[in-house]
């Protein structure tokens, strides 16, 4: 019998196969793995069961879904919460059920975390936050921000929004939250550019911002993804 040996990619995720044609490995792989299925950026796989929409614990927050084990939210292996509501509203947007500020569960920021960070040994390097728009709810995003800020979580946040546009937002919580993000993604969806976008992001017009950073050198600091 002829020995197969598979290798996996740990950087790319490629499958290599020794031993066999491209039309042996083709067929097999066919045989053994289920139908393809495509992942996007805010779209998983899976997502958890939400928290039972609850307020009467201080700030909330409108919520779409809470996943966890994301690879291409930011660096490493990453718990995700997507937010309800956007007046931005991109062309081609892959989540347009998060557009409505209406839909989505109204739920308690301490519940967000709770399920966010649950269970506690599930392997993360991070939180990352998207949307919907985050800054559309720019109070709760805040409290949520400083929660995980205590906690010690590495947050990246997505906006559709550019840094120079929140930088201008008369809100205090927009700046107040700004102070507390890691890495921000920013800038609107452009569904023409989105075959060169980076591996974090949606088009190729957004910018990965290394915040703390950008902080310290008093000008925007990218984030060399792919270095």
């Amino acid at each position: 019998m002829t020995e197969l040996t598979w290798l996996l990619d740990p950087a790319t995720g490629g499958l290599v196969a020794e031993g066999m044609t491209v039309a042996e490995a083709s067929a097999l792989a066919g045989d053994l793995l289920p139908p393809a299925r495509e992942i996007t950026c805010a779209r998983p796989l899976s997502s958890s069961p939400l928290p039972v929409a609850n307020t009467a614990c201080g700030p909330s927050l409108r919520v779409a879904r809470i996943y966890h084990g994301s690879l291409i939210e930011g660096p490493g292996r990453r718990s995700v919460v997507q937010l309800q509501g956007c007046p931005i509203r991109c062309r081609g947007c892959v989540v347009p059920e998060t557009h409505d500020p209406a839909c989505g569960t109204e739920l308690s920021v301490m519940d967000v975390v709770a399920a966010l960070l649950d269970p506690a040994g599930e392997p993360r390097d991070g939180a990352s936050v998207l949307g919907g728009e985050p800054f559309f709810q720019p109070a709760g995003l805040l409290t949520l921000l400083q929660t995980l800020s205590a906690r010690a979580i590495h947050i990246v946040v997505y906006t559709g929004y550019t840094l120079e546009a929140l930088q201008r937002r008369p809100e205090p919580e927009v700046a107040a939250a700004l102070d507390l993000i890691d890495f921000l993604i920013d800038g609107p969806f452009i569904a023409a550019l989105a075959d060169r976008a980076g591996p974090w992001s949606g088009s190729s017009n957004q910018r990965v911002i290394d915040l703390v950073a950008t902080r310290q050198a008093g000008r925007v600091v990218l984030l060399d993804v792919l270095g």
